[in-house]
């Protein structure tokens, strides 16, 4: 098995240029991370438009269920737009074939953090948003050609009619965006061809200079970025190539049960593992917090 300095050493050499941002950890590093809300904002703006959003707001990633052993989710980002509204926005490279059930548990936490901070007499809610950003088309959801797909609550047989205007989950299918960079127009494709494509390019094209977006090739520069952090992205990027091979050898072999509770396990160990690396190189426990999937009271105890 490959060392970590091993794959450092290995990526330098064949001149890794930018991170991929369809890896959960780069996107959050891009995205997800203080100083970076104009590209956010961009990102928002693109996805929904319609909601002429101006200003965002970076929000608490660790999402936490009712009782102290309630399962835990850390989504990718969260924010809070000017209208009041939680937008939750996800990464995912690897087909799920319950994506769809997943974006609605994302949207649990929000709701039931909401209702406990109420004021008990009323249920009323701000408007939410779960976005799935997807390397993937989305199984089990019939296809159509539109790269975004916006779905709420509403009449099964008059979708005029809305039980609520509260919950909204938009998917983006980045598969579906086929066009060359030459054929690209508008500020949602340019910002989604650049999620799917960086990091495959050697340079920033011509096209991006003086832009919103050139801010997006500075921030992932894999030179520019501390051992510590290429360490960890160089971790994830692994990770998620074994998977994928994983994945398709038990489907070449018909044996698709336990795979959701042994990648659940192998990425829990690999959190550890990272968060440990941290812990040695000094990195406050707070910080490792922001960048892993582990509470910080798992990270403390590492310290033991």
């Amino acid at each position: 098995m490959n060392t970590t300095s091993e794959l450092l050493r290995q990526a330098r050499a064949q001149g890794i240029v930018y991170i991929d941002p369809r890896i959960d950890y780069a996107f959050k590093l891009i995205f997800g991370m203080p100083g970076n809300e104009d590209l956010l904002l961009c990102l928002v703006r693109a996805i929904l438009p319609e909601k002429h959003i101006a200003t965002v707001e970076l929000s608490p990633q660790e999402q936490v269920g009712l009782r102290p052993d309630a399962r835990r989710s850390v989504i990718d980002v969260k924010c809070k737009t000017d209208d009041g509204s939680d937008l939750i926005i996800e990464m995912q490279v690897k087909s799920q074939d319950d994506f769809g059930d997943r974006m609605v548990f994302y949207s649990s936490f929000p709701i039931i953090n909401r209702l406990q901070r109420g004021d008990g007499s009323s249920y009323h809610l701000t408007p939410l948003y779960v976005i799935g950003i997807t390397d993937f088309i989305i199984p089990g959801i019939p296809t159509n050609g539109d790269l975004i797909n916006h779905y709420a609550i509403r009449n099964v047989k008059d979708s005029g009619i809305a039980l609520t205007d509260s919950l909204h989950y938009v998917t983006v299918e980045l598969p579906k965006l086929t066009k060359s960079l030459s054929e690209v127009k508008g500020t949602a494709e340019w910002i989604l061809y650049t999620i799917k494509h960086l990091g495959a390019m050697k340079q920033m094209p011509g096209e991006y200079r003086d832009s919103d977006l050139e801010k997006i090739f500075e921030l992932s520069k894999f030179a520019a970025m501390d051992e510590l952090t290429q360490e960890e992205y160089l971790a994830r990027f692994m990770f998620e190539l074994d998977e994928k091979s994983r994945l398709r050898t038990a489907e070449n072999k018909g044996r698709a049960e336990g795979l959701e509770q042994g990648r659940a396990e192998g990425e829990m160990e690999g959190e550890r593992n990272v968060a440990h690396r941290m812990l040695e190189k000094g990195l406050d426990p707070e910080a490792i917090a922001e960048l892993t999937a582990l509470s910080l009271d798992e990270i403390r105890s590492l310290q033991l």
